[in-house]
């Protein structure tokens, strides 16, 4: 159809997005599955929704490649259509099995409002009851991913949920060495701040609600942690396979689609930045040649895509948007 007349038809028929043809021709439209701040799909029998917690607006560098000249990352950037000045985002996924219900990640909770908070109230608006969660996996020890396991009243915001980490994750994360390394490492002083304060405010309620793995150690069947070591001292990828298809939720091995491209960039988040680099490099290349559709805790909504080879690094090539 030719531009002209596309318009014309655009005119005279305003239908909403998701309407079928017949609904259109009755003067019935079809509501569209995804609500505000959540997205749908199938991981073959799974149902899963990612559910945002919000945003938060920050300067590329130093933050998220703090081993690279401040000039030659922004000119990256400025070649790639990067402000350098990033919207971030914390994307949580929510996997219903048929069986169980699992959360992986809290995001920021209240302590980051307004523009981040919102996990809760978008859980709902999509239907989705935090009371009605079985499990809860957190993939490492950071304030964006721990922080909204309670809310303002102490209470946990899963009530019902059992909650899943690495032994070794958790036993840093309670321990006496993390507040140490936290005030060492180069990141903002609000941030180690919070990231001690989550520690201490959101571990002890879910004590007696625990479910430690070891490293690759099965949650339920069709859900299993992947070692990604690096960002934290056991951080853990999660792969969920059903049938034939898989998601690996990536946690913090990425922050943004320039990680691809870049794929040596450390952050100021890392506890070691070696061990990052070395375990992003190896599960990006596995990802890229078993084409394994993967999301980001960080990548731009609704996260999810694949990794491509570009030269001697990697690209993002996102998921089409269905409705």
């Amino acid at each position: 159809m030719k531009g002209a007349s596309l318009l014309a038809a655009s005119a005279a028929a305003p239908i909403l997005a998701g309407a079928s043809p017949a609904g259109a021709a009755s003067g019935e439209l079809k509501a569209p599955p995804h609500e505000r701040g959540s997205y749908r799909f199938k991981i073959g029998d799974f149902q899963a929704t990612l559910v945002s917690d919000g945003y938060g607006d920050g300067a590329f560098w130093p933050a998220f490649a703090n081993n690279a000249p401040e000039a030659e990352v922004n000119a990256a950037l400025a070649a790639n259509f990067v402000p350098p000045v990033r919207q971030g985002t914390c994307n949580i996924l929510v996997v219903d099995t048929g069986k169980e219900r699992i959360v992986v990640d809290t995001g920021f909770g209240w302590r980051r409002a307004p523009t981040y908070g919102h996990l809760e109230d978008n859980m709902r608006r999509a239907g989705i009851l935090p009371e009605s969660v079985d499990f809860v996996i957190i993939t490492h020890g950071h304030i964006d991913h721990l922080a909204g396991i309670t809310d303002k009243a102490g209470g946990l915001v899963f009530p019902n949920a059992q909650y899943v980490l690495d032994e070794k994750e958790w036993a840093y994360w309670t321990g006496d060495q993390y507040e140490r390394d936290t005030n060492s490492q180069p990141m903002a002083p609000a941030f180690k701040e919070g990231t001690i304060l989550a520690a201490k405010t959101n571990l002890p309620p879910i004590k007696e609600r625990l479910k430690l793995l070891k490293a690759e150690g099965e949650v339920v069947h069709g859900v299993r942690l992947v070692s990604a070591h690096g960002h934290s001292p056991a951080q853990a990828a999660v792969m969920f396979e059903s049938g034939s298809q898989q998601l690996l939720h990536l946690a913090d091995v990425v922050h943004d689609p320039m990680h691809l491209l870049y794929p040596a960039w450390t952050t100021v988040f890392d506890y070691d930045g070696a061990a990052s680099t070395k375990n992003r490099k190896q599960i990006l290349e596995r990802v890229t040649v078993d084409r394994t559709l993967v999301m980001g805790y960080h990548m731009p909504f609704p996260s999810t895509g694949r990794v491509v080879r570009s030269g001697d690094a990697y690209r993002w090539e996102p998921a089409r948007w269905n409705w």
